[in-house]
């Protein structure tokens, strides 16, 4: 360590005094580093031993299969359909070739042959009313009873009280006939009108000499 004073004034109220100064220089030290050694350590190997557990398989559960038969009963539903038959039996021709009945009531006509039905379709009968027609007056009077196809016309015929297409005549005037209307109530002069349609098979399963009985 190296002392050195230098000289300073302060000023003083009578007079002046000089104070030394001291500036002290440290010099700087040097410490010198210290290296330790560490033997090197050896780690012996390590051997690690893995035992597997056994592994256990489960036997298969069978479960018994339970069947128990049920028995379904098997609904057949049949239509509801109106199978008219002959409502009067002492018919001469119910059980024999064709035969036509006609069915006032219900405003329908049906065809068995050999008792059996074949056909049903709709017709108009008489409406019951009054009328005057080309100077004839009368009732529109579909009659009832038992008759037979008498006669029969081929196509058109005119007569006073309209046109009748393919006649089949079973009393008097009155004939089964094809017509333009056929309305679902009585509507006719007396006759029994078919549609067109029908009116141009009927003649071929209706022979002449075929029982028609017609009632309420």
């Amino acid at each position: 360590m190296f002392g050195t004073i230098v000289g300073q004034s302060f000023a003083h109220a009578d007079d002046a005094i000089v104070l030394p100064v001291v500036t002290t220089t440290v010099a700087p030290t040097t410490t010198a580093a210290t290296t330790t050694s560490v033997p090197p350590v050896t780690v012996p190997p390590t051997t690690v031993t893995t035992t597997a557990a056994p592994t256990t398989t489960a036997a298969p559960v069978t479960t018994p299969s339970s069947t128990v038969p049920v028995s379904i009963p098997t609904v057949t539903t049949t239509p509801t359909t109106k199978k008219p038959t002959p409502k009067d039996p002492g018919n001469p021709n119910a059980t024999g070739a064709t035969r036509v009945e006609i069915d006032i009531s219900q405003q329908r006509l049906y065809i068995f042959k050999g008792g059996t039905l074949y056909r049903s379709i709709h017709v108009s009968t008489g409406s019951g009313r009054h009328y005057c027609e080309k100077g004839k007056c009368g009732t529109a009077h579909t009659p009832r009873g038992r008759f037979r196809v008498y006669n029969r016309i081929n196509g058109w015929r005119t007569s006073f009280l309209g046109r009748l297409y393919n006649p089949l005549y079973f009393s008097g005037g009155f004939a089964i006939h094809g017509a333009a209307s056929v309305p679902n109530y009585p509507a006719s002069h007396g006759c029994v009108r078919v549609t067109m349609t029908n009116a141009r098979w009927l003649p071929n399963v209706i022979p002449n000499g075929a029982a028609v009985w017609v009632h309420d």
